[in-house]
């Protein structure tokens, strides 16, 4: 076999690559084989190996994908399809490569686009948007692309910006594949929501590797155009916000916005008659972008996404799933540890009396459902205003949290703090 780009991407040298880049932060994570990242990650040369082979005699398969909901916080899902480890992992090794043949296209973005980027993430985002709000943009035009994943043109990018831009045609039949496998497991989907998998052939799917880098690439004319136009964008997948100097110039990128959206078959809500599209006066509100909340001067977790993180903590203390102590203090240490982790670098310590003392009284109740002994010393009192109406006030006290292994916030946040600066 020549050097196509198959050749490349089924190296066994390249497949191991791909497998230290893969997700591997749920060891749990699987798909409608069963066989979890843990699973696969025994005997992994062996199973390289195999798929090296496979896909080297044009016999590699995907499977189907499995069905997966999410929930948003607004009492919605997000449909996922979650590919086998295998799948993955070949997916994986073919997006390291793309990204490599549209690294041009995608540095195209550069200070605007900040997901699926190689060392960008939500910080930078918030960053630029202080950046550009320093310089004396201080009203904001807020916007999302309504059902973007499901309404790519699927046929129109892979055609008009993938293939024609490829050295060979080696990968085509595999990304035409990889884009367009059946959805499985849809018979473990409640039926009233098997109808959020209608339809989802039609666009790219979420959950599958290749979706991210896709989505930027399409985004791109998207991106290059509101530049040409003088608009500070900030774009975060399917979320954006455009920085500007008064209300007129919202209005005007909010006009720039539709012709270029129009061209590439995609829609926002209406400025006119939507709460999700909106101009927002930072002088007199404040503004929410990826679950951060911006006031003019200070940037802090949003509401809704405290009340997220208290909503996952509870659902772990409230007995749904059967833990012992060791694992429930660990489930809730990583819920957590995750949240500061997500937002260390905004001013969380808004938050830390209230999510602490929520913490404590959530596993003050769990430890009692083991019939845990608490002495007066190992009890604490939450404060009125961290109380429901007739609750009762006890909860853990500081000495026994710090038994509890799960450090109180501000520990925590100092210590991802320092991590971060050493690094």
């Amino acid at each position: 076999m020549k050097k196509t780009l198959l050749y490349k991407i089924s190296s066994e040298k390249k497949l191991l690559a791909a497998w230290g880049k893969l997700n591997k932060s749920n060891k749990s994570s699987y798909g409608i084989d069963n066989i979890s990242i843990e699973d696969f990650s025994a005997n992994l040369e062996d199973k390289i190996s195999s798929i090296s082979k496979n896909l080297r005699a044009n016999s590699y398969k995907f499977s189907k994908n499995r069905a997966v909901l999410i929930p948003k916080s607004n009492g919605k899902f997000r449909p996922l399809q979650v590919p086998t480890i295998s799948d993955r992992l070949v997916l994986k090794s073919i997006a390291i490569e793309l990204e490599e043949q549209f690294s041009e296209t995608i540095d195209k973005s550069s200070g605007l686009s900040f997901a699926y980027q190689k060392k960008l993430g939500v910080k930078d985002a918030i960053e630029k948007i202080k950046e550009h709000y320093d310089s004396g943009n201080d009203v904001v035009l807020e916007a999302d692309l309504i059902n973007f994943f499901g309404e790519v043109d699927k046929e129109k990018l892979l055609n008009t910006q993938i293939f024609p831009k490829l050295p060979d045609d080696s990968l085509n039949d595999l990304i035409n594949n990889a884009l367009n496998q059946e959805i499985g497991g849809l018979d473990k989907i409640k039926q009233h929501e098997k109808k959020y998998f209608d339809g989802l052939n039609t666009g790219i799917p979420q959950g599958n590797p290749l979706s991210p880098l896709l989505s930027n690439i399409y985004l791109s004319p998207f991106d290059i155009y509101l530049k040409s136009k003088g608009h500070l964008l900030v774009r975060y997948a399917d979320d954006f916000v455009i920085m500007c100097k008064n209300e007129t110039e919202c209005k005007n990128a909010y006009k720039d916005s539709l012709e270029i959206l129009t061209k590439l078959d995609l829609k926002i809500h209406p400025l006119e008659d939507s709460d999700k599209t909106k101009i927002v006066d930072l002088s007199k509100s404040t503004f929410d972008f990826l679950s951060i909340t911006f006031d003019g001067k200070s940037f802090y977790p949003s509401i809704e996404n405290v009340e997220r993180l208290k909503s996952k903590i509870r659902d772990i203390c409230n007995g749904k799933i059967d833990y012992n102590v060791l694992t429930l203090l660990k489930k809730v240490f990583n819920v957590f540890d995750g949240w500061v982790s997500a937002f260390y670098y905004t001013e969380v310590e808004r938050y830390s009396k209230e999510v602490d003392y929520y913490i404590n009284r959530q596993l003050f109740l769990a430890l009692r459902k083991f019939d845990w002994k608490f002495t007066p010393s190992s009890k604490g009192k939450l404060p009125n205003k961290y109380r429901h109406k007739n609750e009762s006030p006890d909860c853990l006290s500081d000495k026994q949290r710090q038994k509890s292994g799960i450090p109180i916030c501000t520990e925590l946040l100092t210590s991802k703090r320092n991590k971060k600066n050493d690094t």
